[in-house]
């Protein structure tokens, strides 16, 4: 380690961080020193500390050791408010709204902006509230509440709350997770626009070409250790990334081992299915033994489509039609009796119980199909949910540890975990690896593969392009609620798959 330099004016600096969780150490001496005026990538396998280490640094929560410099003073923060006092603002991968409470309410709450009389000005605030959201591309009632909000809008209120502190340290944490390309420039132009008036700013996500874009320095941890840094140049060594983020430079080669598959009997056909404004007319054939990917921008009715099919939303026409016999879901249940199942795209939501263990939300599916609940199996319960986490490389402390304490890409395992007791036919998955590291998004895709070798078939949604033309056996594009583009074989190429995605069709 280099002797550290004295601090320009402004600089928030970590130095010599740890911090252990039930003796497990999340952080092992490390140092941050994002400096004004630039962009400083910040990447790590789940579990590897981004999280803990942002946290510490906004004061969000008290390191076990090292130290916290401002303008090279030593500091503690004793709350979050603190860190928000001394100019230092994390916007959450999951944001942390009221979800009751209007949208304009949510972007003031802690930090009210109040006229004559210490009263709240609702005007004033309303005012500029609508026009913070403006600036992140959203156009949304700011009288509703948070709850109504989709995923996307819910992130960029998250977003923009934290851009109107006005940071010295301005900390984004997986902010793209949830948005359309559109929104992603958006928030990136907003971004450099930050940076350029002197603002440090650290930037945590999955995707590499968005730190390539985005970013002029970068970190990279592994297991709670600072393993690299160096500046960029407008360009991002993938290889070396991989390498210290995995400890496997074989990573990278191994996400794209699936050969295309031989034809085999359809096991599930849409016919024109149209349901609302989302869906206009699909029309699909998904074949036993193949990994089907669903591509094009956000909300073109990918998401839509899972829901229909897995029995979450009626269809308005069309059909669907499982091995040959045509069904008409009124409730999910209908669907998973046939085998049918959603993996949903917010695990915190719709895919996990928050408050139970990581055993308990496998075995969920099978207390919940119980023909007789009162005679559970409970034997075949336990060994099926010691068979799953080996399985699916969950890394747990066993089936007792709390879901909530596992890192996202483990959460999202326990997730798709749950369908393996029973006999999954088609398994639906809305975006599966969202917010998740390389490795995890290996494993996952990994389990899926073998899940779909023994006969199953599987229909994948997900945002990252990348992810689809390196996983799937064909790709379907989506656009304003149609299919317009199939592709295979060499065909499915990056280029391609955007065009179609702006409704460009070769």
């Amino acid at each position: 380690m280099t002797d550290h330099l004295p601090l320009p004016p402004g600089r928030v600096t970590a130095r010599r961080i740890s911090k252990s969780f039930g003796g497990v150490p999340a952080l092992a001496g490390v140092d941050l020193e994002p400096r004004p005026g630039r962009v400083l990538g910040l990447l790590g396998a789940n579990g590897s500390g981004k999280s803990t280490l942002c946290r510490i640094i906004a004061g969000e929560m008290a390191p076990d050791g090292g130290e916290l410099l401002l303008d090279g003073e030593a500091v503690r923060f004793a709350t979050p408010k603190d860190g928000v006092r001394h100019g230092i603002v994390i916007a959450h991968q999951h944001p942390s709204l009221a979800p009751d409470l209007p949208v304009w309410e949510n972007l003031f709450l802690g930090m009210e902006r109040c006229g004559l009389g210490g009263f709240v000005s609702r005007a004033g605030s309303r005012r500029a509230a609508w026009h913070m959201l403006q600036a992140v591309g959203l156009d949304i009632d700011i009288d509703q509440p948070v709850e109504r909000l989709s995923a996307a809008e819910q992130q960029l209120v998250e977003i923009a709350r934290a851009l109107s502190r006005e940071p010295r340290l301005l900390i984004l944490d997986e902010p793209t997770a949830a948005l359309s390309a559109a929104l992603v420039e958006r928030l990136f132009a907003h971004v450099r626009a930050l940076a350029a008036s002197g603002t440090a700013i650290i930037f945590i996500s999955h995707r590499l070409q968005e730190v390539e874009a985005l970013c002029d320095d970068l970190v990279v941890l592994r297991n709670g250790h600072r393993v690299g840094s160096w500046e960029l140049d407008g360009s991002l060594d993938e290889a070396r990334v991989l390498d210290l983020l995995t400890g496997d430079s074989d990573v990278a080669s191994r996400a794209r081992d699936r050969k295309p598959q031989a034809a085999r009997e359809v096991v599930l056909t849409l016919e024109g299915l149209a349901a609302g404004t989302a869906l206009r007319g699909v029309d699909l054939d998904l074949h036993s033994g193949e990994i089907l990917g669903l591509a094009g921008l956000q909300g073109q009715g990918q998401e839509q489509l899972l829901d229909a099919v897995a029995g979450f939303r009626r269809k308005d026409s069309g059909r669907i039609v499982h091995r040959g016999r045509a069904l008409s879901p009124r409730r999910p249940r209908d669907m998973i009796r046939r085998g049918i199942c959603l993996v949903p795209n917010d695990r915190h939501r719709q895919g996990l119980f928050m408050n139970e263990t990581v055993g308990e939300n496998l075995a969920a599916v099978s207390v919940a199909m119980q023909p007789q609940p009162w005679r559970l199996r409970r034997r075949a319960l336990r060994d099926f949910v010691q068979r799953a986490i080996p399985r699916l490389l969950i890394k747990t402390r066993g089936p007792a540890q709390p879901v909530a304490t596992l890192s996202g890409g483990n959460q999202q395992k326990v997730v798709i975990g749950k369908w393996l007791d029973g006999s999954v036919d088609v398994l639906l998955l809305s975006d599966p690896t969202k917010g998740v590291d390389l490795r995890a998004r290996r494993e996952i895709y990994d389990t899926i593969a073998d899940l779909v070798a023994g006969g199953s078939a599987a229909l994948v949604y997900a945002s990252d392009i990348h992810e689809l033309l390196h996983h799937c056996d064909r790709i379907l594009v989506m656009f304003e609620g149609r299919i317009v583009e199939a592709l295979s074989g060499s065909a499915m190429t990056e280029q391609r798959v955007i065009a179609a995605s702006f409704g460009r069709v070769a």
